[in-house]
């Protein structure tokens, strides 16, 4: 019984495919001379190899495309088909990072060289390649890690794990993003560090998962060439071979990468820690995924409290453009100065930055020595000639562009631990306000609001949808019984905000419009005095219930990732609603 891979709409027997090479091929011999293996003579008595012909004279046979997901595969494995379209004999061949060969039958990776080889197809060749999980090994701590990102393991480190490999365990580390970074710490073999501290009980067995590459070669065979070569570049001016198409050679090779899963947090903040947020807590989501790929729509939900005495008020329904990631970058160490630019306090508008990749002009710098209210943006002098005369016209004097790479070009740098791609393009940055010189060195935080800006900063296409904020209504306890009266002592009054929360219990007239609490007096962070808009009789011990304002909101609706960038170095992860931005925190400490 005969085995084979994959199917072919039509075949050719090898007979065929070698009675169709060109006709200036000469015998084996010449002049009683014989060709070695793999060699023939041409009619002027010149020795060639077989290969070299077919790829100088052609044969019958030309593949015409090589159609591959190329896109990043998931840590725990995919199946990916392909096809090879044209006609004529060719082999493929899959190698892992390891050096490992993918058998064609197994659907395994071996140690010993192996392919899928001279295949004969017409039309279509179509077949399956399985991808495995990422590389994962376990190993036991020995000894507790009570502080601190240093760990003891049972076996030694560097045949366990590698720098850039997830650490996964217990519950803590699960729920982070945390990694290798160093292996035989303090020149410990059994030693390594992570990327942040983790409390790991004593005999607690880890697990490390790594990435991987594949290098897929797709080989022409004898009488068979590839489609006329057609190249693509990356920013940088290197090859991008997954984009390119056909080969000048023999061969044809795609790339593809076995990245780790990626972590995305949902947030709230007050980007300007303005002091009425101060005490915040909030309770994000998290959303694991894979680089490259669209998660579909996913329910979020945020909770936010105020803190202490402090009191939340929701102003409107928040957009995706409340949104906001920030990156950080360093201000070179002497400004740019611009002509005709005022200098003479020592402040300037332009600036060196370490890569100007992904900013745009608009948004906001944050920083110990970054100007208040300063944005980025282009600079411009404009005279005025012939003022006062029909004839006035307005002249752009200086225009200096907001980003400018200065005429170098970007760097793109694939990390070779996590597979992670990540582009740097030095140049100047331009803010409205001038800066102190003070701000030279300074590493800053750099907050880009919607979809477009988070896509320049981070590389992550997001969309949100149905977002609601509710709001949790405060409830307090009627301390004392009143009768006809507007005050009102209450054994709670986090939540409550004056002029704004309005108050409804059993013994209130549902037909009349709930009262309006209109001062808090005597309150410290529990009991209260309120004065309401309207006299009450309430029983002590009555509940009460506020709306209109509370020291804790939600934020849910459905987030939907239409392309899952990677975690560059310069961001956090994060993408963050801006708390200023939709809701009003007040402290109603009397």
């Amino acid at each position: 019984m005969s085995y084979h891979y994959g199917s072919s709409s039509s075949s050719s027997s090898s007979r065929s495919s070698r009675s169709s090479s060109s006709s200036r091929r000469q015998a084996a011999t010449f002049q009683g001379n014989t060709a070695p293996a793999g060699y023939h003579y041409m009619p002027d008595g010149t020795l060639m190899s077989d290969a070299e012909h077919a790829l100088i004279y052609g044969g019958s046979g030309t593949i015409e495309s090589f159609n591959l997901d190329t896109t990043n595969i998931k840590a725990s494995g995919e199946k990916r088909e392909f096809t090879i379209t044209g006609q004529g004999t060719f082999s493929l061949m899959v190698k892992n990072e390891s050096g490992s060969y993918y058998n064609f039958v197994t659907h395994k990776f071996q140690a010993n060289d192996t392919k899928l080889y001279n295949k004969n197809f017409k039309n279509t060749y179509s077949g399956n390649i399985v991808f495995p999980i990422a590389p994962t090994t376990e190993d036991i701590v020995d000894g507790a890690v009570t502080s601190g990102v240093k760990v003891v393991m049972d076996n030694n480190v560097a045949t366990k794990m590698e720098v850039g490999d997830r650490v996964t365990g217990n519950a803590a580390l699960n729920a982070a993003n945390v990694t290798v970074v160093e292996i035989n710490t303090d020149s410990n073999a059994k030693k390594f560090s992570m990327s942040e501290a983790i409390a790991i009980a004593d005999d607690a067995v880890l697990e490390f998962t790594g990435s991987d590459q594949y290098d897929v070669f797709l080989f022409a065979e004898l009488g068979t060439r590839h489609a006329q070569y057609n190249e693509f570049r990356f920013a940088d001016n290197s090859i991008d071979i997954n984009s390119s198409t056909g080969s000048n050679s023999l061969l044809l090779r795609k790339v593809i990468y076995q990245t780790l899963d990626v972590r995305l947090e949902l947030g709230a903040v007050s980007p300007n820690s303005e002091t009425l947020f101060v005490g915040t807590t909030v309770t994000g989501q998290v959303i694991t995924t894979q680089i490259g790929k669209n998660t579909g729509k996913i329910p979020f939900s945020i909770s936010v409290s105020a803190g202490g005495t402090h009191s939340f008020r929701i102003n409107k329904t928040p957009t995706i453009d409340d949104t906001f990631a920030f990156v950080t970058r360093n201000i070179g160490s002497a400004p740019i100065d611009i002509q005709g630019e005022d200098v003479s306090s020592s402040t300037n508008f332009r600036w060196p930055i370490d890569s100007i990749d992904g900013l745009a002009a608009g948004m906001s710098p944050n920083g110990d020595n970054i100007t208040a209210g300063t944005v980025i943006s282009s600079y411009e002098e404009i005279i005025t000639e012939l003022q006062g005369t029909k004839n006035q016209k307005k002249i752009k004097k200086v225009a200096v562009k907001a980003l400018d790479s200065l005429g170098v070009k970007p760097i793109l740098t694939r990390n070779t631990a996590t597979k992670a791609l990540t582009t740097v393009q030095t140049g100047s940055v331009v803010f409205n306000k001038q800066q102190a010189a003070a701000l030279a060195s300074d590493a800053i935080k750099i907050r880009g609001y919607g979809p477009d800006a988070i896509r320049g900063l981070t590389g992550w296409e997001i969309e949100f949808s149905d977002i609601i904020v509710t709001l949790t209504k405060p409830t307090a306890l009627v301390a004392t019984t009143t009768v006809n009266s507007t005050t009102v002592d209450i054994d709670n009054g986090d939540g409550v905000m004056d002029d704004v929360s309005t108050v409804s219990s059993f013994n209130m007239n549902s037909s009349a419009v709930n009262p309006t609490v209109t001062n808090i007096g005597s309150y410290s962070g529990s009991t209260a005095t309120l004065t309401l808009s309207a006299a009450q009789s309430l029983e002590a011990g009555e509940t009460l219930t506020f709306d209109g304002a509370g020291r804790t909101i939600t934020i849910s609706g459905n987030i939907e990732i239409k392309k899952v960038g990677g975690i560059r170095s310069d961001w956090d992860g994060s993408i963050r609603f801006d708390l200023e931005k939709f809701i009003t925190a007040t402290n109603e400490t009397s």
